[in-house]
């Protein structure tokens, strides 16, 4: 079993701290290892990367091929991370991410 500690994470913003800061935004709590933060923090990074993407076609307005794919992908990615939080997340985390109706 991993060394889990209680982090703090804010999606909108993607930070994750050790102590808490609810007038950052809406946080959850959770209990993970480092190894588990990191991929976290990746999932943000791929998020960030298909958000990109995506905006690229903000240019194109009327030539969308691909950028329902890249939105698609950006989609599934926040999912992904709604879902590892839930995972890693404490009861009021989970029912907080329940409440979201995502999955």
């Amino acid at each position: 079993m991993p060394n889990r500690k209680p982090f703090f994470v804010t999606v909108d913003t993607e930070e994750i701290r050790e102590i808490s800061m609810p007038e950052n935004g809406i946080e959850y709590e959770i209990e993970a290892s480092q190894e588990e933060i990191k991929e976290i923090e990746v999932l943000f990074r791929e998020k960030n990367t298909n958000a990109k993407n995506a905006v690229k076609y903000l240019a194109r307005p009327f030539d969308e091929w691909g950028a329902d794919d890249e939105r698609n992908k950006y989609d599934d990615r926040l999912i992904t991370i709604y879902r590892r939080l839930y995972e890693l997340g404490t009861r009021e985390t989970k029912q907080k991410i329940n409440d979201l109706g995502l999955f």
